[in-house]
């Protein structure tokens, strides 16, 4: 039988909390109604997803859920197989069906052309999309929490993003191809670890989390301690900021979607629909069409694009992160993919 044995009553108060907190924060200030769902738990055994999998064990009965969880093998490291054989344990533990797949993501990163952080999130999203259309389900949830979103609110901001996507990545992404919610964006990484070991519950630890090889890391362990030490409620600074730009984005959304057109080629912006927008409408309406296509918005290029069009200076090409490329012309400005992305 499975051990899946969870519920409010069962918590100590302090994660029962936490757990209603989670469905609230989901409800309230995401927007999405879970009862009933069918849901994958993207799963890499860490504590965070482990976490993340006890959470909506626990929801399970009290929304009526149906539950999945999905792994990656990157087949980066040795340890990578039984790490994925201890995901399935847990899940058979628990009752959870469980979906597994092993890719070789530095295989992937050099037919891509790209680093290998980038094809294992290519890789792990696509993964993940595959198996909520195999279980029919919703959503994806991943386990980013509020130390995830500082990092990465610090990583828009070495990499020249603008306001609002200064404000971190969002808690829900409803878009072709990728439906996901971040149920966890509140919480800290402490509250997770917290639970499991109250629960006796193991998880695996990555290795490669403290390799300096990654930036991701080395914001995590060489820069964030730093903005902790100076001010030790920094996460609470770091959830008012999300909540600020989630404002001004759905502000913003309003006005720029009317802007935006989908061609066969991409997403275009017409000359005359830039007339009639204002400098912030503008940058705003050509952020929105980068995101769309999965591109990193920087605001030194974005703002030189401006002032070329200001100027009519046609025609003129942009790049940006994540292979998006802008054409600039008398008709307007297209943003495309660039090819085999």
């Amino acid at each position: 039988m499975p051990e899946n044995t969870f519920s409010l009553k069962r918590l100590v108060t302090e994660d029962a909390r936490a757990v209603l907190a989670v469905a609230r924060f989901v409800r309230d200030e995401l927007g999405v109604e879970l009862r009933g769902a069918r849901l994958i738990v993207a799963l890499s055994g860490g504590a965070d997803s482990t976490a993340l999998l006890v959470f909506f064990c626990v929801l399970q009965e009290h929304l009526d859920l149906t539950l999945f969880a999905a792994h990656l093998d990157h087949g980066l490291r040795p340890e990578s197989a039984a790490e994925a054989k201890a995901a399935e344990d847990l899940c058979r533990r628990f009752g959870v069906p469980f979906f597994v797949k092993r890719e070789n993501v530095g295989e992937m990163a050099q037919k891509w052309h790209c680093g290998v952080e980038e094809a294992g999130r290519r890789v792990r999203y696509d993964f993940l999309e595959d198996c909520r259309m195999r279980a029919g389900a919703r959503w994806v949830l991943t386990a980013h929490h509020a130390g995830d979103l500082a990092e990465d609110m610090l990583m828009r901001l070495s990499r020249g993003a603008s306001w609002p996507g200064l404000g971190g990545m969002r808690g829900v992404v409803d878009e072709p191809g990728r439906h996901l919610l971040r149920p966890l964006l509140m919480l800290e990484k402490k509250d997770c670890t917290a639970m499991l070991q109250r629960l006796g519950i193991e998880w695996q630890e990555d290795a490669s989390n403290k390799s300096r090889a990654w930036k991701r890391n080395r914001v995590r362990l060489d820069v964030m301690p730093l903005f902790l030490e100076e001010n030790p409620s920094f996460f609470d600074c770091v959830r008012r900021l999300w909540r600020a730009a989630r404002r001004d984005e759905r502000y913003w959304q309003q006005r720029v979607n009317a802007a935006l057109h989908e061609t066969e080629e991409g997403m275009f912006i017409a000359d005359a629909t830039l007339r009639e927008l204002d400098e912030a409408g503008r940058l705003r309406a050509m952020a929105e069409a980068l995101r769309r296509l999965r591109g990193q918005a920087r605001a030194d290029v974005l703002e030189d694009m401006e002032k070329a069009w200001r100027r009519r200076l046609f025609p003129r090409r942009f790049s940006f992160g994540g292979g998006v490329k802008a054409e600039l012309s008398g008709r307007g400005v297209l943003f495309h993919a660039a090819p085999g992305r």
